[in-house]
């Protein structure tokens, strides 16, 4: 048990490197940090003492949880300081409080650091769940591992059982992944792990085995490739706003490269640039191309009048929704014809942006 645990340490260090910049940063504000000193009140030590990485997923934080998500902010920063001010020389279990309080936070690269200080069920459950969050399945199943072997009635047990179980399909382990999905089946707790997220995990797997297909066709792999990258932009259970877009327009691109007549994806990568890396010139070639590629895309149409009324130019986009209400596939020509009008004639009261 020691050694799976010391191992996963240097691990996480590799993994998470900086840190040590952000350390060398807090240093240099230590006089401020002494000027600004939280302090915990004692009611709030008590709420505190019963919060670790098990509440992960089960503590809204984002919908109805304000008052607890302010607790804990204010908690790392109480922590934070208190460190700072001992130059690291405080108990291990204080690292691991805030390892817990970073990831509920869903502060994952602060959550990995700060775990590397102690050994306990709750610990490495969520080192383990930050492994997960960013696809690093050697060491998270190690973690989760640990876990069972260091507590079997772990509380998150069920929940450790269903990553285990996909991690262990998408390295091939078929027995295990079966063994693993058996024991959640059982198990009657709560999980946060969805049936959806499980279905969108899934079918990435199935687009990425096939990817791996020997002598496949340009036109399946671009459909492959196309679908992989915009449910990475679409699916949340696929992880952070960021990190998906970034492997969504990767995919998108790599489509382009096997089939470069593909309106769809054309129009989904100049969605991808321009709804949220704000890359609009990018994104207008990239419709430009899907509308000469298929002129019957009233989606990609549409989305290039509005680029271009969002650019002050009005004529292009009259154009563009007139091209979109001649498409057979718009649903929306009411909504067109109106914005057309008013393109034409601004000044009319019942005018408004779309």
């Amino acid at each position: 048990r020691a050694r799976l645990g010391r191992s996963l340490i240097p691990a996480a260090i590799a993994f998470l490197n900086n840190s040590d910049e952000e350390n060398k940063m807090a240093a240099g504000k230590a006089s401020e940090a002494e000027e600004d000193f939280p302090t915990l009140t004692a009611q709030e030590r008590d709420t505190l003492a019963g919060i670790d990485s098990s509440l992960f997923g089960f503590q809204k934080l984002h919908e109805d949880g304000a008052r607890n998500k302010a607790l804990l902010i204010k908690a790392v920063r109480c922590y934070d300081s208190l460190i700072l001010k001992a130059e690291g020389k405080v108990e291990p279990e204080l690292f691991c409080q805030l390892g817990h309080f970073n990831l509920l936070l869903e502060d994952y690269p602060k959550g990995s650091t700060n775990h590397l200080f102690t050994h306990n069920a709750a610990f490495l459950y969520g080192l383990g769940m930050v492994y997960f969050h960013y696809n690093a399945f050697q060491w998270a199943i190690k973690a989760f591992q640990e876990v069972l072997y260091i507590d079997p009635g772990f509380s998150r047990a069920k929940e450790i059982h269903l990553r285990l179980g996909l991690m262990c399909k998408v390295n091939t382990d078929y027995e295990s992944s079966l063994k693993h999905f058996q024991l959640a089946l059982i198990d009657s707790n709560p999980c946060t792990l969805s049936k959806a997220e499980s279905k969108y995990r899934a079918a990435k797997e199935a687009y990425e085995a096939l990817l791996q297909t020997e002598d496949l066709p340009a036109r399946v792999k671009a459909t492959t490739l196309q679908q992989l990258g915009w449910m990475h932009h679409t699916v949340e259970q696929l992880g952070d706003r960021a990190t998906r877009d970034s492997f969504a327009i990767q995919c998108l691109q790599k489509s382009l490269e096997s089939d470069p007549k593909s309106g769809q994806s054309w129009y989904f990568l100049g969605s991808v640039l321009y709804q949220q890396q704000n890359q609009p010139m990018d994104a207008l070639q990239a419709y430009i191309c899907a509308v000469q590629l298929d002129h019957s895309h009233a989606a990609a149409w549409m989305d290039l009048g509005t680029l271009y009324e969002s650019c002050n130019q009005p004529h292009d986009a009259i154009k563009c929704y007139i091209n979109a209400t001649r498409s057979k596939g718009c649903t929306n020509i009411a909504a067109l014809t109106h914005r057309i009008k008013c393109l034409q004639d601004p000044v009319d009261e019942g005018c408004s942006t779309m």
